[in-house]
């Protein structure tokens, strides 16, 4: 107790030392009650014309926590705003969420982003859920607390329940931003303006848990019972972060509390698992997250290039060189081409992030869980954030009522090395793999532009290798595009290419003037293709997977169509 007494004190020159108002980062779990409930106490001792200094509590609400994690928050900032009211403190509540834009679905499900995992070297998750709308708070708070006079250009103090005995990781945190290491303060790794005080620094486990349980209910309503139930007392918080540097990692602990959706855990979240062994009905919680998991890195379900680079390609000021193949113009020569034509060569697999395929199935999977299993975990205004987000970032349009709860049935995802072959170690589809190459005349801007048209007219998307076809002896180059095959019921290579000319609109009405045109293109160009191979008896420089020709046959109207 009289190391508790000692904490109190600390909290009491803190508070009465100057104006600066005190921010409380609370999550809900054992140290910030610990933190909220020693500060509770110490305010309560003081006399009512001392209690001058507002005290501003901030939780960080990722919207992905789990139901009764979230539920239980919420009961517990409905208690603190009432029982501060009750025993007349200066304390005010703020709930820090990310704005729609950095919002996990948004992200995810509407434009794609792929979710942070053990093997990326950047969370970025925990900036869009945790950091960004935590320090936007902060600046609000910055920007309204009183002007300091003299040299000291602080202006908040903020409590943090972090303690050097939670793990190496913490207490190196704490190490590079204290004052010194027997001082409680640090320094702020990102606001000047902001001062830390680590009230709880030197207390250990057992002895912030005799100090919790001797309470039996908190000075602000919550029952040590019902922290104990939610939490578990070898949880390691992950609710609170001020910056990179500062407060608790994402995703760590074997024991770990955090974003149910989270990528830095394997597909058997410890977290999730102890929840479903305690009688909680999340199956189908962890049953989404792997499914996410392993679309995650499934070739099927990525794009071709990171939007990014689609976006500098597009912006480019040169235009495709436009060529009729029947023209025997010497200026709009093959020939005279052969230079300047922009090849789409890519030695790489670097793909970008989830195609509109993928995050649909994923949004319609989510829903299906959500109806089946009674959860809150998806709103009626975020879904429609991520309808917008594909109208707005991929050109295509969804209605909401086009979109129900479906559940999906995954068949083993298909991985790639960046060699661009088969990682047979990961893959796990029992599917067979074929490839389908369809050249074309066009530059590669023309040709990205031809498959984005045909993905929004589509709704899907298939993953394809860009490469450049050319025979330098005959001066002739152009582009083309293998496309990887992967799907239930197509057996052979001949269903292969029937699926893919579907989807580019090459079958019987379906053709436009310009898909008809990018047909006949193609048998051209890989009649040429198969013959200068054969003439040349030798593989061509740039070559990847070849595909004979199919023949091209007219219906009664005239339309062209495939012979399969």
């Amino acid at each position: 107790m009289d190391m508790i007494d000692q904490i109190k004190e600390e909290m009491r020159k803190v508070y009465l030392q100057d104006k600066k108002p005190i921010v409380v980062l609370y999550s809900g779990g054992k140290d910030s009650s610990l933190v909220l409930t020693l500060l509770w106490e110490m305010l309560l001792e003081l006399p009512a014309e001392q209690r001058t200094k507002t005290v501003h509590v901030m939780l960080s609400d990722t919207g992905v926590e789990l139901p009764n994690i979230s539920e239980y928050v919420d009961r517990c900032l409905i208690k603190i705003e009432r029982k501060a009211k009750h025993d007349g403190l200066p304390i005010v509540v703020h709930r820090a969420k990310p704005k729609m834009k950095q919002n996990f679905w948004y992200k995810v499900l509407g434009r794609g982003t792929l979710i942070s995992t053990p093997k990326t070297k950047h969370r970025s998750c925990t900036h869009w859920l945790k950091i960004t709308p935590t320090q936007e708070k902060l600046k609000e708070l910055i920007a309204e607390a009183p002007i300091q006079l003299g040299t000291d250009k602080t202006v908040l103090t903020c409590m943090l329940g972090v303690r050097n005995e939670e793990s190496a990781r913490r207490a190196a945190s704490i190490q590079k931003w204290e004052l010194s290491k027997e001082s409680l303060w640090a320094r702020h790794s990102d606001f000047e303006e902001i001062m830390c005080f680590h009230p709880i620094k030197f207390v250990t486990a057992d002895e912030l848990w005799y100090t919790l349980l001797s309470r039996g209910t908190l000075p602000f309503g919550v029952t040590t019972e019902e922290l104990t139930l939610q939490y578990g007392e070898s949880v390691l918080e992950c609710g609170i972060k001020t910056s990179s540097d500062q407060g608790n990692s994402c995703g760590g602990g074997a024991n770990r509390l955090g974003c149910w959706t989270c990528g830095q855990v394997s597909g058997e979240d410890p977290m999730i698992l102890r929840f479903i062994a305690e009688g909680k009905n999340y199956q189908g919680l962890l049953e989404w997250k792997n499914l996410m998991l392993s679309m995650r890195n499934d070739i099927r379900y990525r794009e071709v290039f990171p939007r990014q680079y689609y976006t500098r390609i597009f912006k480019e000021d040169n235009q495709p060189n436009q060529i009729d193949l029947f023209n025997t113009d010497e200026s709009t020569s093959f020939m005279n081409q052969f230079e300047t034509f922009k090849r789409a060569d890519h030695e790489t697999y670097a793909p970008g992030g989830m195609t509109i395929e993928g995050r649909r199935i994923l949004l319609e999977h989510l829903l299906f869980i959500q109806e089946r299993d009674g959860h809150s975990l998806i709103s009626e205004e975020e879904i429609q954030a991520v309808l917008d987000a594909w109208k707005d970032t991929d050109g295509i349009y969804i209605k909401r009522s086009e979109i129900a709860p479906r559940s999906f049935k995954y068949d083993g995802q298909l991985i790639f090395l960046p060699n661009k072959t088969i990682n047979k170690k990961e893959t796990k589809t029992d599917n067979k793999v074929f490839y389908v190459t369809i050249e074309l005349r066009k530059e590669e801007k023309e040709l990205y532009a031809f498959i984005k048209q045909r993905q929004q007219h589509n709704q899907t998307s298939l993953f394809f290798f860009p490469a450049s076809q050319e025979f330098k002896d005959k001066k002739m180059v152009w582009n083309k595009a293998t496309f990887v095959v992967c799907k239930s019921g197509i057996t052979s290579k001949e269903e292969a290419a029937e699926y893919v000319y579907k989807w580019l609109g090459w079958h019987y009405g379906s053709f436009t003037e310009e898909t008809k045109k990018a047909a006949i293109n193609h048998l051209i160009l890989s009649a040429l293709s198969e013959g200068y191979s054969q003439n040349n008896k030798k593989l061509l420089t740039n070559a990847t997977v070849t595909f004979e020709p199919l023949p091209v046959s007219t219906n009664d109207e005239g339309q062209l169509a495939f012979a399969i």
